[in-house]
């Protein structure tokens, strides 16, 4: 029997987890209109005392690595918000992002983030109360197809 393939997480959970952006992901394409939808999202649920699930992360294991097929955008942004919550060792900000597009987006993003004065225990609200869903799969061709069925109308993978 294989293990677990779709597993509700707390944030922390999530960045506590082996995760790499593989070569063939597509640069890191949110804007600041992105990222104030995800902020505006969580501080509407923080306000409310609600648990907030961001959404779904589409791993591929691989060499005791999980490689995201899905969800790269979404963790780039948290690890910026986190970054600037306090968290100076977190998940991607020592990841290399090599495409012009992406070290643009997360130097304007940042700077976006930045401006915010966020409330007290806002930090503990993102990494306990709020929730991804992870599916992890072990085969590469499955995550690719699970990918696309979730982003029939999303951005393509870079080829």
């Amino acid at each position: 029997m294989s293990e677990e393939k779709a597993k509700i997480l707390k944030i922390d959970d999530v960045f506590k987890l082996k995760l790499s952006i593989p070569d063939y992901q597509r640069p890191y394409k949110w804007t600041v209109k992105n990222v104030q939808q995800l902020i505006d999202d969580l501080l509407t649920h923080f306000r409310d005392n609600k648990v907030y699930r961001i959404g779904t992360i589409v791993l591929y294991k691989n060499d005791g690595k999980s490689e995201i097929v899905d969800g790269q955008q979404r963790l780039t942004t948290l690890s910026l918000l986190l970054y600037k919550l306090g968290m100076k060792d977190i998940l991607f900000l020592n990841e290399e992002f090599n495409h012009s597009i992406s070290k643009s987006n997360i130097f304007e993003n940042y700077r976006f983030i930045n401006s915010y004065n966020f409330p007290e225990g806002f930090q503990e609200y993102i990494l306990k109360i709020c929730e991804m869903v992870r599916i992890e799969l072990d085969d590469l061709d499955e995550a690719f197809q699970f990918f696309d069925s979730q982003n029939a109308r999303g951005k393509p993978l870079e080829s």
